[in-house]
Formats: C-alpha cells, sequence, structure tokens
C-alpha cells in the first residue's frame, strides 16, 4: 500500500513538471511568435510617428527663424531661439526599450546660390556673397520605417527619401508681374553660419539659433534685362519642383523663365519682353547656428 502511495505521488510530481514544461514552452512559443510577427510592424509604427514628430521639429526650426526675421524687419535687433530636436523613437513598451538613433548636422553640405544678372548686355553677379548658405541637416537610422532626411537650407525645409526630395516648406522667394508688365523678383534668403558639428543621438538635442544683421544685394531701385538663379545642393530635385511650380504661379509667359537642373545644381532664367524690366529685390539674413548651448 506504501508503495502505491508513493508511486501515485510520484507520477503527480511529473504530471506537475511536464505541466510547468509546457505551460513555459507555450509561453516561450507566444513571446517568440509576438516577437517574430508583431513587434516590427508595432516598431515601424513607433518609428513612424518619429518622423511626424521630427517633421513638426524641422518645421518649427524653419518658423523660428521666420519670426526671427519678421521681428528683425521691424527693427526690434538681434534675437535668438532653442528648438529641440527629437532624436530617437522606435520603443514599444514591455517589448522593446531600445530606440533608434539619428544624426544631427550642421553646415556639413555645400549650398550655395548665386545671382547673375545682365543689363545692356553687361553681367553682374553676387560672387561670394551668397555663397556657403549653410545647412541644418536630420538624418534618421530606423529599423523597420523607411530612413528619411530633412534639411533646412536657404529658408526652406526639404525632406528627401532614397532618391527623391520635396520641399515641405517653401523659402522666402517671390516672382510676380506687375500691370505695366514689369517683373518683380523678391528673395529673402537664409544665411546660416557657425562651426560644422555632427551629432548621433537618441535623447533630445537642441538647435540655437542666433540672428545678424541682415544685406541688401538688390533693393528694387535698377531694372535689369535677365536674371539667373543658380542653387547648388544635393535636394536640386526638390527645387526644381518647387521653382517650376512658383514661376506657373507668378503667371509668366512660357517663354520668359527656363528652369534646368542636374543632380546637384538648380538654374532658373528670367528674361523680360524687351528692355529692362525685371527689379530684383534681394536680402540675405545671416543667423548663427550650434547645438546644446546650454
Amino acid at each position: 500500500m506504501a508503495r502505491k502511495i508513493c508511486a501515485q505521488k510520484s507520477e503527480d510530481a511529473v504530471s506537475t513538471v511536464v505541466s510547468a514544461i509546457l505551460l513555459l514552452a507555450l509561453v516561450v512559443a507566444l513571446i517568440t511568435s509576438i516577437n517574430i510577427r508583431y513587434v516590427p510592424q508595432w516598431t515601424e509604427d513607433a518609428e513612424h510617428l518619429h518622423m511626424r514628430s521630427v517633421v513638426k521639429d524641422m518645421s518649427q526650426l524653419k518658423s523660428g527663424v521666420d519670426l526671427m526675421l519678421a521681428a528683425s524687419a521691424t527693427g526690434t535687433g538681434s534675437s535668438s531661439v532653442g528648438i529641440p530636436i527629437t532624436m530617437g523613437g522606435g520603443e514599444v513598451p514591455f517589448f522593446s526599450s531600445l530606440s533608434s538613433s539619428s544624426t544631427l548636422l550642421l553646415n556639413t553640405r555645400t549650398v550655395n546660390m548665386y545671382i547673375i544678372t545682365k543689363l545692356g548686355g553687361v553681367n553682374q553677379d553676387t560672387g561670394n556673397m551668397m555663397k556657403g548658405m549653410g545647412s541644418v541637416d536630420f538624418l534618421s537610422d530606423n529599423d523597420y520605417y523607411p530612413n528619411q532626411r530633412f534639411s533646412y537650407e536657404c529658408g526652406g525645409l526639404v525632406i528627401g527619401q532614397d532618391n527623391r526630395s520635396v520641399m515641405k516648406m517653401v523659402p522666402h522667394i517671390s516672382v510676380t508681374k506687375s500691370l505695366n508688365d514689369t517683373i518683380n523678383v523678391t528673395l529673402d534668403t537664409i544665411k546660416l553660419g557657425g562651426l560644422q558639428r555632427s551629432m548621433s543621438s537618441n535623447n533630445m538635442e537642441e538647435v540655437y539659433v542666433t540672428s545678424s544683421n541682415s544685406v541688401s544685394i538688390y533693393n528694387g531701385n535698377e531694372l535689369v534685362d535677365e536674371l539667373t538663379l543658380l542653387v547648388e545642393t544635393e535636394n536640386s530635385m526638390a527645387w526644381q519642383d518647387y521653382l517650376s511650380k512658383l514661376m506657373q504661379a507668378s503667371h509668366l509667359d512660357a517663354d520668359q523663365y527656363s528652369i534646368n537642373s542636374n543632380s546637384t545644381t538648380t538654374v532658373l532664367h528670367i528674361s523680360g519682353d524687351a528692355g529692362a524690366d525685371i527689379r530684383p529685390i534681394v536680402n540675405v539674413h545671416p543667423f548663427n547656428v550650434s547645438l546644446n548651448v546650454f
């Protein structure tokens, strides 16, 4: 009888161990299935939300500079602003606490602008005054969502993915035609100065921007026969598309302008009907950019 009781206890113990092993195997299989099937999708969704946050952050960078530009026009003097940039994202609560990192770069790319005008067969250009316009670039390093590049340059915000780029927020350029057929070309372009910086992080970083005195290159008092705007940047596709839409909205005749572009340069050429009928107004607004001042 004692042997039967011992055997029964032994069988119960084995059954408990087997049940525990099966339950543990079921939990492991469930967790593995979630990690394989669902966590990548959840991570991609989280990284997508992070990219949307970065769009907002970089848009606030442009808006902050625009507000300082408007303030300087009223004669309020120099001003500064700090813009926080969310560098990391992609965390999945309870399953993945790791966040993707990103890279923030200041003034590390070649961005140049040139304006060439012609009057009476004589050319005049801006030389080095609009050379080295600077940039603020955000490069994502996502695990699942497609990587994107956000670039603030010459007063415009560009979003790039793979080999394509679009102008998300436009720079301060206008082309209009007055009732007397004078073509008014106005540029208030942003020139970013400061040291070249590069920082990889998954935390919150701050881009600090300080305004400086503006420089007027063309004040609109002199009319010219032809005007050429040349933009050198790796976001040439975005500039080509933007300038094409700008000129379509200007209501100029198709034979009064042309736009040419390659992978690094976009050229806009405007010519009047006859004589000097293009009025250029060009101002360069310098700003200094830095990272994490405080």
